[in-house]
Formats: C-alpha cells, sequence, structure tokens
C-alpha cells in the first residue's frame, strides 16, 4: 500500500475529511487530496505530524514492514 492509500485509510477510519485533517496539521486539503491521490508524498515534517494525529509509529504509515531478523539500517 502506497503511502497516500494509508492516509486516506487511517483519515477515513477516523471520521476525518480532508479539510479537518489538513487543519489538524496545519496544512490545505489541497495538499491532502494531492497526497492521497499519489500525485505528492508528504515530507518528513508532514508524515510526523500525521502519525501524531493518527496516533500511529512512522513505520506503520509510511507502510513499513519488518519481517523479523536483523535490520541493517545506515
Amino acid at each position: 500500500m502506497i503511502i497516500g492509500k494509508k492516509i486516506k485509510e487511517l483519515r477515513k477510519s477516523r471520521g476525518l475529511t480532508q479539510a479537518e485533517l489538513a487543519t489538524l496539521i496545519g496544512s490545505s486539503p489541497n495538499y491532502i487530496s494531492l497526497w492521497e491521490t499519489g500525485k505528492f508524498e508528504p515530507d518528513v515534517f508532514n508524515c510526523v505530524l500525521l502519525s501524531d494525529v493518527f496516533n500511529v509509529p512512522l513505520d506503520e504509515l509510511c507502510c513499513r514492514e519488518f519481517k523479523g531478523g536483523n535490520q541493517n539500517v545506515i
């Protein structure tokens, strides 16, 4: 799942409109729409804000899944 679809899924599951979500993160509904349609991706700052609003870890928001084992991150 790409991040835009995840944002839309989380937004809808919390009963928020794009305008309401935009207000919560200090953005515009147009940006939310662009993210949800996959035309743009949110920057790191906005990902952190979204993660806080949705109360999910960044890994979940960014659709990152760990399969276990050693994860070498540089």
